[in-house]
């Protein structure tokens, strides 16, 4: 049988391997909570960035549809750029079109007047200094 010096290191050993088994039993519960609650958080993230990634599909929709409606806005844009550009060339020539006819009329206007008391010479040379006025309304008239 056992001494009872044997049997005190052995309950002692016993006592201690208890101990450590009750540590480790500890340890083992507390890293299994903190392991569950890191599954949790991660759980968690993974639910938000379901979200998020719900919420940038949305967004970048909205930046296509956006991007379309700015690609047809600047081809409206252009057009109406160019239909400006045009109509500023079509009344630029027609302002040069009136002045020509302005000085083309007061010069027959002065042969007129010169006419009608008698001054050939001085209506002749007033249909020629407006000659070139009037050959120019008359092209611009088509």
């Amino acid at each position: 049988m056992l001494s009872g010096t044997a049997f005190a290191v052995f309950a002692a050993g016993l006592g201690y391997l208890t101990g450590n088994e009750t540590q480790a039993n500890t340890q083992y519960a507390e890293a299994h909570r903190a392991l569950e609650l890191e599954h949790h958080r991660i759980e968690d993230a993974l639910a938000q960035l379901a979200t998020v990634r719900g919420d940038l599909n949305t967004v970048n929709g909205g930046v296509s549809q956006s991007t379309t409606a700015l690609a047809d806005d600047a081809l409206e844009l252009l057009a109406a750029q160019t239909a400006l550009s045009q109509a500023q060339a079509h009344v630029a020539a027609q302002g040069s079109s009136i002045t020509a006819l302005q000085s083309c009329l007061a010069g027959v206007e002065q042969a007129l007047n010169a006419l009608s008391v008698g001054d050939h010479g001085s209506a002749l040379a007033a249909l020629e200094v407006s000659t070139a006025s009037c050959q120019t309304a008359v092209a611009s008239s088509g």
